[in-house]
């Protein structure tokens, strides 16, 4: 809930957005007409790995429900274990309609996959055509892959080492200022880069810094890191790593991203 879109943060911000929703849905002279389906992400990723409210995505699968608009969540980046939960959007304890799966459902390969409600599965075999059909040994490779993240809990570790990087991210926090915000679930780790040293807003962020975390970025790189960037302005560094990382791989980043900050000239408090 950090840098609520309506500035009001907390559970008050989340009522407002679900009421501000809920409010054009209902309202027949609104100008919107019924949607015929709404699309979001249990946690943003391009948009800087942002979860929603867990009483923000309940309210909205209560509301699509009651209204008959389909719900379909886009799990291409947070699903197959990488939160904590084998999808995101399980840690509000809802089910949508479609689910929208690709990247690691494929182990490697690329498979995009379609999960859709039976009732929703309108089209007769043949009706959907193209000159593209379903690699077979993509299908065996996520299969296979699918098996080994139930087999293997990688869920349940993801979940604990997410914590783990957020408390030890939380300490690196009071000692480098630039770091503003540290959020995610499991392995989907969110690091928003700020100007400290500039007038906050009324609800108490800094300014977002592009500048320094495209230099910490590179200054990462150079130490043998890759992270991506998104977010506003592009200041939120993005924590992504393999699911199969060690903790002892986990400690080996913290020296060499405290190594970037100083190379990136921050110095500590």
């Amino acid at each position: 809930q950090y840098r609520c879109p309506l500035g009001i943060g907390g559970e008050a911000g989340v009522k407002a957005l679900t009421y501000y929703f809920e409010n054009l849905i209902n309202d027949v002279e609104s100008g919107v007409r019924k949607p015929a389906a709404v699309i979001l992400e249990a946690v943003q990723g391009e948009g800087g790995v942002n979860p929603a409210p867990v009483e923000w995505l309940q309210r909205i699968r209560k509301v699509t429900q009651e209204h008959g608009i389909l719900l379909i969540i886009d799990e291409v980046q947070a699903g197959f274990a990488r939160t904590g939960k084998f999808f995101a959007f399980e840690h509000a304890g809802i089910e949508p309609d479609i689910i929208v799966m690709s990247k690691a459902v494929g182990g490697g390969l690329p498979l995009a996959v379609l999960g859709i409600k039976k009732q929703f599965d309108a089209w007769e075999p043949g009706h959907h055509t193209g000159t593209f059909r379903g690699n077979q040994l993509a299908m065996a490779t996520g299969l296979t892959t699918l098996r080994h993240l139930k087999d293997n809990n990688i869920a349940d570790k993801t979940a604990a080492q997410g914590e783990w990087l957020k408390g030890k991210l939380a300490e690196m926090q009071k000692r480098y200022p630039v770091i503003g915000h540290v959020r995610g679930l499991g392995l989907m780790i969110g690091i928003e880069i700020v100007k400290p040293n500039e007038a906050p807003d009324h609800m108490g962020c800094y300014p977002a810094d592009g500048e320094l975390s495209a230099l910490l970025q590179k200054k990462c790189f150079e130490a043998g890191l890759i992270l991506e960037r998104g977010g506003r302005h592009g200041c939120v560094l993005r924590l992504l790593p393999s699911l199969l990382i060690s903790n002892a791989e986990l400690e080996i980043f913290f020296d060499k991203f405290e190594q970037a900050l100083l190379a990136a000239g921050v110095k500590p408090v």
